[in-house]
C-alpha cells in the first residue's frame, strides 16, 4: 500500500492505494538517461515546463522522480553523472528534496540494508496551510482586513515592474483550473570556487552575522545597479519574498526534520528607509538583512501572513477573486530561497560516490514569483546559485545573475571588504 496526493480543482485529496503495478511501477519514479547531446541545464529547464496535469485537471505527476543523467562521451575522471530530482510541488520546499536525495543515495549504495516498513500517512496532507494554528483574537481579523488590503495594493504595483519581464505563454491544449495561464520559465545556474564559502563564512564569524546578511544584502546591490531607479546615490526599498522551513516552528507540530511535503512559510522582507550609497557599510547593512529576516518570524511576520494566505485559499471564491488581481498571475517580483546546508554526509558507499554540488529550483508557471534566487550548499566545498527567471532578455538576465556572484566574491574577500567598506566601494569595485 501507498498513499497518493491527489488535486481536483482547489481541493487536496489524500488516498490510500493498494499494491497496484499502474501506481508502484519504477518507472514513475526513476529513469536513466543518455545527456551526451543535451546538457543537465537544459534537461532540467524542459522538464520544467511539462505540464504535469492530465487531462482532466488532477495531478498525475508522483511526488517525485529521479533521473539519473550520464553522459557516454566523456571520461570516467570528468563529471559523467548527474542525478536530477523533480518533486511535484506537494514535496518542493527544500528540505523535502534533501530528504528524498539522502534516502535514494543511501538504498542505492548500500546493498546490505535490511526491508523495513515505515508507518502509512493517512492523516497528514503534505501541505503547510492544514497545520497553521487559527488566531481568535478580536485583533487578528482587523489585521486580516488590513493584510488582504496591502495585498491588492501591492499586486497593483506589479503592472510596472521594476525588473522587465517578457511573457512566453505555453501553449497547453488541456482545461485549467486556474485564471492564468502557465509560462515558460528559464533557469540559470552556477557555483563557486572552494575558498569562497571557507572565505565567506570567515567573514561572517568575525562580524556575528549569519551567512544569510551578506547573501540577501549583495542581492539588493544587485538589483540597485541592474535595475537603476532615477536617484541611484541611495539604496532604495524593494521588496523580496523569503521562504522559512516552518517544521520546528509551528507550535505542536507533528512534523518532523525528516517529512516531506511544502511546509514552508512565506514573508516579505523591505528596508525601512532608503540607504546612502556613499556613507553605509556594507557589513552594516548584513547584518540588517539578517535582523529583518529574523524579525519575520515573530507573530506579525510569517505566522500573520501565513493565516492571511491560508484563509484567502480555504474559500474558492476569495481565493478566484484575489488571483484576478495578480497580473499574469505574478504575485512579486523578487525572491530569495536560501534553502540552506545539505544536513547529511555527502560521502556514500564508503566514499565511492560522492554529492559535489546541489542546486534547486522552482518553476512555479502560474501564481509565481517572476525571478527567485536560490541558494544552498553541499558540504563545505562550494556555494551552488540558482536563479528562476522571466525576464526580457536572457543578456539581461545572465548580466545579473554574473553581478549577484560578483558581489558575492567581493564581500568574501577579507583584504578588501572589511568594516569601514562602504555599499559604493562594494560596487565600484566589481565594476572595474
Amino acid at each position: 500500500m501507498r498513499t497518493r496526493l491527489r488535486v481536483e480543482a482547489n481541493e487536496y485529496l489524500l488516498d490510500t492505494l493498494e499494491y497496484n503495478q499502474e501506481y508502484l511501477s519504477s518507472d514513475l519514479f526513476f529513469s536513466t538517461m543518455d545527456s551526451s547531446e543535451e546538457s543537465w541545464q537544459d534537461v532540467v529547464e524542459r522538464r520544467c515546463n511539462q505540464n504535469p496535469y492530465s487531462n482532466n485537471g488532477i495531478l498525475i505527476f508522483p511526488l517525485f522522480h529521479f533521473v539519473l543523467l550520464f553522459n557516454s562521451q566523456l571520461s570516467e575522471n570528468d563529471d559523467r553523472f548527474h542525478l536530477l530530482l523533480f518533486e511535484n510541488h506537494c514535496a518542493s520546499d527544500g528540505r523535502s528534496g534533501f530528504v528524498l536525495i539522502n534516502d535514494f543515495l543511501t538504498l542505492a549504495t548500500s546493498p546490505n540494508l535490511n526491508p523495513m516498513s515505515e508507518p502509512l500517512n493517512v492523516d497528514i496532507i503534505p501541505l503547510i496551510g492544514n497545520m497553521i494554528p487559527r488566531s481568535f483574537s478580536p485583533l487578528y481579523l482587523v489585521l486580516s482586513l488590513l493584510g488582504k488590503h496591502l495585498l491588492k495594493y501591492e499586486y497593483r504595483k506589479l503592472t510596472r515592474p521594476r525588473i522587465p519581464i517578457k511573457l512566453n505563454p505555453l501553449s497547453d491544449n488541456q482545461s485549467s483550473p486556474f485564471h492564468a495561464p502557465r509560462y515558460h520559465i528559464k533557469f540559470l545556474f552556477s557555483s563557486s570556487s572552494v575558498d569562497l564559502y571557507a572565505n565567506l563564512h570567515k567573514q561572517c564569524q568575525l562580524r556575528q552575522v549569519t551567512l544569510n546578511g551578506p547573501l540577501f544584502a549583495c542581492l539588493l546591490l544587485a538589483i540597485h545597479h541592474c535595475f537603476p531607479l532615477k536617484h541611484d546615490t541611495r539604496l532604495q526599498p524593494f521588496p523580496i519574498g523569503v521562504a522559512f522551513d516552518m517544521r520546528s516552528r509551528l507550535p505542536r507540530s507533528p512534523l518532523a526534520e525528516t517529512s516531506v511535503g511544502l511546509f514552508i512559510g512565506c514573508s516579505e522582507m523591505k528596508l525601512r528607509r532608503s540607504l546612502s550609497m556613499r556613507s553605509t557599510r556594507f557589513w552594516s547593512l548584513s547584518e540588517q538583512c539578517m535582523v529583518n529576516t529574523r524579525n519575520q518570524l515573530k507573530s506579525n511576520g510569517v505566522p500573520l501572513n501565513m493565516n492571511i494566505l491560508a484563509n484567502i485559499a480555504r474559500n474558492e471564491r476569495n481565493f478566484a477573486q484575489f488571483t484576478r488581481y495578480c497580473p499574469d498571475g505574478r504575485h512579486s517580483e523578487l525572491g530569495f530561497s536560501n534553502v540552506g546546508k545539505y544536513p547529511y554526509s555527502c560521502e556514500y558507499n564508503q566514499g565511492e560516490i560522492r554529492l559535489r554540488g546541489l542546486h534547486v529550483v522552482n518553476n512555479v508557471s502560474i501564481y509565481r514569483t517572476s525571478t527567485v534566487i536560490f541558494v544552498t550548499c553541499a558540504g563545505d566545498g562550494q556555494l551552488d546559485f540558482s536563479l528562476a527567471h522571466e525576464m526580457d532578455s536572457d543578456n539581461r538576465a545572465k548580466q545579473f545573475f554574473d553581478f549577484y556572484l560578483r558581489l558575492i566574491e567581493t564581500c568574501a574577500d577579507e583584504k578588501f571588504c572589511r568594516e569601514e567598506t562602504t555599499l559604493n566601494d562594494i560596487l565600484k569595485s566589481v565594476q572595474q
